[in-house]
């Protein structure tokens, strides 16, 4: 049964709302209960595992549910896929393991962080059993939901029972794993209770290809922020992880929440791709678009506008010096969204990914001169990694778009009007939040002000100039509150 993508849309903007009051109630208490030492250990040797992480999923979430929402109507062929993907994911969860703990003993066998890596090391075995691909190709995003709050739940009261003092970072980290082992094991047996193995159709060698190239593209964090972490990490100090990781994660908790309109729509397109329905592709690729950008364009200026005071509430006084990376943050989290439309509701679901790789490798290694160069003058701190990190976002963003208008002939622009007015309209915050700044004091207030002027004041405009956005989800309501 077709499932509606509006109601989709709904669950997972739920669960993303979820996964953005968890990290406010959690990450100040962390923060300050750690220190940016005790963080900064635990965020770097994250930085190192992620690695290992990358070639141990080997793109099976990207490159499963891209093929799966195209055969889900299909009960043979989807527990082939599922059979299939999931024998090449635990072969390759179970190399990089013995590689990462090689890894670990010959590089860190006698630091302090040691044994955060063997803690970490366990993720790589709870996450052969990670399948929440097959949920969102299913379009399970009711299932999803529920479950992750459940998990998520049990994991914010551990937290406040075992981290308390800088000296609790090892239990922390271990709640980190449990809380994945939870959520994979749950959707595990979940999905194997309607997706049954197939072994004797099992097809291995023609989904390798295509997984390495996903593997490539998906994982260009590689090249631009877990580069800058890592190496901030081995040239500069832990302290200086935690300054650049603090600011991420606040544009992190910002930016999930935008992308889930982007997430639960590429199941859709793929399906419609996959029915040759071009023009029903491009009505909802230039519909979600601009439902995304009246989001991105406003949220990335408030949270410029915001960057001191967000460091101030999130991390506390001993984090205030990053609030300049978040500044930069926020134009990065511009970039990051251009680029999951072009790449991930165009290039990726067309099947150019070998195209993406490409750009991506090439952009990365601008990122990692640059960031070499930073290093040899002594200039890399986590406020110019970020920077350095922008620019080449913001050409990679340049470069899918010219292939886009170019190549693949998507009736699709990027910077027409219909899409900029939203970038236009945030800008009205500079002033107002200038003028607040003059009669308020203490971050609390001040937050509160910013986010509430600037929230009424943007939704007012798309009001009155009758933005159709706001009469495209208005309608949406109407009717299904008229069909109740």
């Amino acid at each position: 049964m077709k499932k509606s993508l509006f109601k989709n849309i709904l669950y997972k903007v739920l669960l993303n709302v979820f996964n953005l009051i968890i990290p406010i109630l959690v990450g100040p208490y962390v923060n300050r209960a750690l220190g940016p030492k005790s963080i900064g250990n635990v965020q770097f040797v994250e930085s190192i595992y992620s690695y290992f992480f990358i070639f141990a999923s080997f793109g099976v979430y990207q490159y499963g549910l891209r093929e799966m929402s195209r055969i889900k109507d299909d009960k043979q062929k989807v527990s082939q896929l599922f059979t299939s993907l999931f024998t090449i994911s635990t072969v390759t969860g179970i190399a990089a393991l013995l590689i990462y703990l090689g890894f670990s003993y010959f590089s860190y066998g006698n630091s302090v962080f040691y044994p955060l890596l063997l803690i970490f090391g366990f993720n790589l075995i709870v996450n052969m059993f990670y399948v929440e691909w097959v949920n969102e190709a299913m379009e399970n995003y009711d299932f999803i939901t529920i479950k992750t709050i459940v998990v998520r739940s049990i994991y914010v009261v551990l937290i406040f029972i075992f981290v308390k003092t800088s000296n609790d970072y090892h239990s922390y980290a271990i709640l980190l794993v449990v809380a994945a082992c939870l959520n994979n094991v749950i959707s595990f047996i979940y999905i194997k209770k309607r997706v049954k193995f197939d072994f004797k159709n099992i097809s291995i060698v023609k989904h390798l290809k295509p997984m390495f190239l996903v593997v490539i593209f998906s994982n260009a964090n590689v090249l631009y922020t877990l580069l800058d972490r890592y190496m901030l990490g081995e040239y500069v100090n832990s302290k200086a992880v935690s300054h650049y990781v603090i600011p991420q994660q606040i544009m992190g908790i910002i930016n999930t929440l935008m992308l889930s309109v982007i997430q639960v729509t590429i199941p859709r397109l793929s399906y419609i791709l996959g029915s040759n329905d071009e023009k029903s592709y491009h009505i909802l690729l230039n519909n979600i678009s601009k439902v995304y950008l009246s989001l991105l364009f406003p949220a990335a200026v408030g949270l410029y506008l915001l960057s001191d005071v967000a460091v101030m509430i999130y991390g506390g006084k001993d984090f205030i010096s990053a609030a300049p990376v978040l500044g930069v943050f926020s134009i990065y989290m511009v970039t990051i969204g251009l680029d999951s439309i072009l790449s991930n509701q165009v290039i990726y679901v067309k099947k150019k990914e070998h195209i993406l790789v490409r750009l991506m490798f090439l952009c990365g290694f601008i990122n990692l001169i640059s960031n070499i160069l930073l290093i040899k003058n002594d200039l890399f701190t986590p406020t110019n990694a970020i920077v350095t990190t922008t620019i080449s976002n913001l050409i990679l963003v340049l470069l899918e778009y010219g292939y886009i208008r170019k190549f693949l002939k998507v009736n699709f622009y990027l910077f027409e009007i219909s899409k900029i007015k939203y970038l236009i309209y945030a800008m009205l915050f500079i002033p107002v939040s200038y003028g607040i700044r003059h009669f308020l004091s203490g971050p609390i207030p001040l937050f509160i002000a910013l986010v509430g002027v600037n929230s009424v004041l943007y939704g007012l405009i798309l009001i009155v100039t009758k933005d159709e956005v706001v009469q495209m989800i208005l309608g949406k309501l109407k009717g299904r509150f008229g069909r109740s």
